[in-house]
């Protein structure tokens, strides 16, 4: 299937790529606005060539990639990814006060094994503060695999691609959210807790953020044959999903995925809340095609009509075309770029 494309500008920007097991998409984007993109497109991924994250067939996939860099010209740009959901960790951590800021990050590495567990070997660290005082310093920790990033950063390079920046993709989302809460007309509650639900075709993500800070994410996998969704060709050229298989299970695990996340949040007010504020706004993203769908549910479940970035659009694009699924990429584009 071919890759949609939309018209590419002449003046070198930063690209911003995201890899699910189902699609490739981008946004090459002027500036570090919500009307900042210039150009994007997808390529629908068939089955197996990316599970749950893992990159099993790297050889189609690198030629899939090197045809879309191609097609979108964007060949030599510099790039921004997303690192696959199933294998990012958030956690807090505790680190004594006397470890100085520049070295927290080599203290995290001594302490792997006995005071930090994760389910992978040779992690990469980032972290972010968030309370100091003199007897503690609590960050939040984030960790993925090495070689996971180390892979996805070798396709982009095989591809004519200079990889710069990697993301996880709630923060990207939530940086959409907050510089939204900063346009006339939209005064958004954005330092009570909030919660951020990705709705993909066979994943959701759920993520709570408080005072600007990620505490809790989770990811939940539909039981969604990838055969029941079907991709067409509408009149504009973009590339749309349909559901062509059993309508009562595709409701059902709908349903499911409702509890999963009244569970999340459950958790979240149990462990790390306790009670003390409520999840105050919902905020829904993803590229699944029946979003509005989703957003009754949220609201008839948790009594909050999602945020869904509906007035807010590329001013260089037709309303149309700039769907709800490149809002990943959008946000992406706001960590960077020139």
């Amino acid at each position: 299937m071919k890759a949609s494309r939309k018209q590419s500008y002449k003046k070198k920007k930063m690209v911003n790529l995201v890899i699910k097991d189902h699609v490739i998409r981008y946004v090459d984007a002027k500036k570090p606005s919500l009307y900042g993109p210039m150009a994007f497109g997808e390529y629908r991924l068939a089955p197996d060539i990316v599970r749950e994250g893992k990159i099993a067939e790297p050889d189609r996939l690198r030629l899939i990639l090197k045809d879309c860099v191609r097609r979108w010209n964007i060949s030599n740009r510099e790039v921004q990814f997303v690192i696959p959901d199933p294998f990012v960790i958030v956690r807090k951590f505790d680190i004594p006060p006397h470890v100085a800021d520049e070295e927290i990050k080599g203290y995290l590495y001594l302490e792997l094994g006995s005071r930090i567990h994760l389910p992978f070997e040779d992690p990469i660290f980032d972290f972010d503060f968030l309370e100091m005082n003199e007897e503690k310093k609590e960050i939040l920790l984030f960790a993925a695999p090495e070689h996971i990033v180390a892979q996805y950063a070798q396709l982009l390079e095989s591809a004519a691609l200079k990889p710069v920046a990697a993301d996880i993709s709630p923060l990207a989302v939530y940086r959409l959210f907050y510089q939204a809460g900063k346009e006339p007309g939209f005064e958004l509650p954005v330092e009570a807790p909030t919660l951020s639900v990705q709705f993909d075709l066979h994943t959701v993500t759920a993520s709570i953020f408080h005072k600007h800070k990620l505490l809790l994410v989770r990811q939940f996998k539909m039981n969604l044959s990838a055969d029941s969704w079907e991709t067409s060709v509408d009149r504009t050229g973009a590339l749309t999903t349909v559901w062509n298989g059993d309508l009562t299970h595709l409701q059902y695990e709908v349903k499911v995925i409702m509890e999963e996340i009244q569970r999340f949040i459950n958790f979240y007010y149990a462990s790390i809340d306790q009670g003390d504020d409520e999840i105050e706004t919902i905020v829904l993203t993803g590229d699944y095609p029946y979003l509005d769908n989703i957003a009754e549910h949220l609201q008839q479940h948790f009594g909050k009509v999602p945020f869904t970035f509906s007035g807010h659009w590329s001013e260089t694009q037709p309303q149309e075309l700039f769907s709800p699924k490149y809002y990943l990429a959008l946000g992406l584009s706001l960590k960077g770029g020139a």
